[in-house]
């Protein structure tokens, strides 16, 4: 309730129920409620209720074990709130095996055929990426992708995303095995992303159509 020059804050109407105010004050507030406004007036009705009901509704004090085990509670929630408001690491993983190059000195050309797959290996400290590519015609990709992480034990299951010009693409399909599908990506340079909730691995991948892809 806003208080205009005549008119008691909600404040100084519930100290002068209560009491609170010296005698000047307290004459003054009730003249102003004499002459008060409908909104005022239903203010002071709404704070008299209230008050009759606290005092007919009086509060016990807990006893200690209760008052240890809410606190005890309430410090859990707040380790908990503080870990589910906490972002996901970023980690950005390098390129460590693409078969169109490194299998190119063994006289081994990748991707001969319709269903011959590409093979990225991307790696980092906290596991590595692996990628496969299928082109589906038309400029655009599957990609079936795994991560491995280094510690298993922590949350398998990863969600991927991919950006590119004028596009992305999200998926939630993974599996406890780490793995994820994307499908009709389109060929060009593009940064995908698999995340479990704890970390977000980060690989720029090169999807631009050409001789080995």
């Amino acid at each position: 309730m806003s208080a205009g020059p005549d008119r008691p804050d909600f404040a100084a109407l519930l100290d002068w129920l209560e009491g609170r105010l010296d005698p000047a004050a307290a004459e003054r507030v009730a003249a102003q409620v004499a002459e008060a406004d409908e909104r005022t007036r239903c203010t002071v009705d709404w704070l008299e209720g209230f008050l009759a009901t606290a005092r007919a509704l009086p509060l016990h004090e807990p006893p200690p074990i209760v008052r240890q085990s809410l606190n005890q509670h309430f410090a859990r929630w707040s380790r908990a709130r503080a870990e589910l408001d906490r972002r996901p690491r970023e980690v950005h993983a390098q390129l460590l095996f693409d078969s169109r190059q490194d299998l190119a000195p063994a006289g081994v050309r990748a991707g001969t055929g319709d269903d011959d797959a590409v093979h990225l290996v991307y790696t980092a400290e906290e596991g590595d990426l692996l990628v496969d590519v299928y082109r589906l015609g038309a400029g655009l990709v599957r990609l079936e992708g795994q991560v491995l992480l280094a510690q298993p034990q922590e949350a398998p299951i990863f969600e991927a995303s991919v950006t590119g010009a004028g596009f992305s693409a999200r998926t939630r399909d993974g599996d406890e095995l780490g793995r994820f599908s994307l499908r009709d990506v389109p060929e060009g340079h593009c940064q995908l992303k698999a995340t479990n909730g704890l970390i977000t691995i980060v690989a720029d991948l090169d999807l631009v159509p050409g001789d080995p892809l």
